[in-house]
C-alpha cells in the first residue's frame, strides 16, 4: 500500500505558438481521481500529499478531471483539502463515473455536487468558462461524464469564444471524448479515469495495465490526429486499495505561448 501514498510530480511542457504571449509561464496543475470514501483505501492521505505538491508548483489555475468521491465518508476532509488549493485563476473539475455513482463497484454512492463546489471548485457540467491573466484569455471546457450519458460535447464546443490568442482546454474523465472534437478545437483535453492502470506489470518494452487492458488511452501524453491529450494517473484507487509500478502523480503544465 505504500505505493498508492508515494505521489509523485510530474512536470510537461505544453507548447501554445499562437497564443497571447502573457499567457508564456503560465502554470497549471491536473489533479484527478481522488476516490475520497473508498473506506479501505488510503486515498485521502494521498489527497493531502498531492494537495501539498500542487501547492508547491505555485500554480495560477487547478484543474480537476473528475471522480473526486467514491463515497460520502471523508467528504469533509476533502473539501478541506480543496479549499488549500485557491489559485490565483480558480480550480475548475468536472465529475466522473463514480461522482455520478455510475460503477460496478457495490461501495460507490454519488456525491452530491454542492459538496465539491463549497471546497471552492466551480464545476463544468457541459459548458465553457473564460478567464483572463493581463489581458489575455483562457478557454476552459468541461464535459459531464459519459458512463451515464450525462455528456454534451456539442454544447461545450457551441459555448467557446474561441478568441484569437486564447489558451483553450478540455476537461474530461474520459479520454475518448477526444475523439468528439476536431484539431485546432483545443491545445489540449486533460482526462483521467485509468489510474494509469493502477496494478501494472513491466515487461521489456513495455508495461502490462492489469486493471485495464482495454484502455485505448491508459497514461500520458498522446497526438490523436492533431488533438494533443493527456491521460494522467490520477490520485486515488478503486476497487483494490494499492498500486503496483504505477505511482499516482499531479501534473504540472509550464505553457511556452506566444512563440
Amino acid at each position: 500500500m505504500h505505493e498508492a501514498q508515494w505521489v509523485r510530480r510530474v512536470d510537461r511542457r505544453l507548447s501554445a505558438p499562437d497564443v497571447d504571449a502573457a499567457l508564456d509561464g503560465l502554470t497549471v496543475v491536473q489533479l484527478s481521481d481522488f476516490h475520497v470514501g473508498f473506506v479501505p483505501s488510503f486515498n485521502l492521505r494521498a489527497t493531502r500529499k498531492a494537495v501539498d505538491l500542487a501547492l508547491a508548483a505555485r500554480p495560477d489555475l487547478v484543474l480537476v478531471t473528475g471522480d473526486f468521491a467514491s463515497g460520502p465518508r471523508g467528504l469533509g476532509d476533502l473539501q478541506r483539502q480543496l479549499r488549500r488549493l485557491r489559485p490565483p485563476l480558480g480550480v475548475f473539475g468536472v465529475l466522473g463515473n463514480h461522482d455520478h455513482g455510475d460503477s460496478k463497484a457495490p461501495y460507490v454512492r454519488p456525491t452530491d455536487p454542492r459538496c465539491v463546489e463549497e471546497g471552492g471548485v466551480r464545476l463544468l457540467r457541459n459548458e465553457a468558462v473564460t478567464v483572463e491573466r493581463d489581458g489575455a484569455t483562457i478557454e476552459i471546457g468541461g464535459v459531464d461524464d459519459t458512463d451515464g450519458g450525462h455528456d454534451d460535447v456539442p454544447a461545450v464546443l457551441a459555448a467557446l469564444r474561441r478568441r484569437p490568442g486564447s489558451l483553450r482546454l478540455l476537461l474530461t474523465h474520459h479520454a475518448a471524448v477526444v475523439r468528439r472534437t476536431t484539431p485546432g478545437d483545443f491545445h489540449l483535453t486533460l482526462a483521467g479515469d485509468t489510474h494509469g492502470g493502477q496494478i501494472c506489470l513491466p515487461l521489456p518494452g513495455r508495461r502490462i495495465l492489469l486493471s485495464d487492458l482495454g484502455a485505448e488511452f491508459a497514461e500520458g501524453a498522446y497526438d490523436v490526429g492533431g488533438r494533443p491529450l493527456y491521460v494522467t494517473r490520477g490520485v486515488g484507487t478503486s476497487l483494490l486499495p494499492f498500486r503496483a509500478f504505477c505511482r499516482p502523480e499531479v501534473v504540472v503544465f509550464h505553457v511556452e505561448a506566444g512563440g
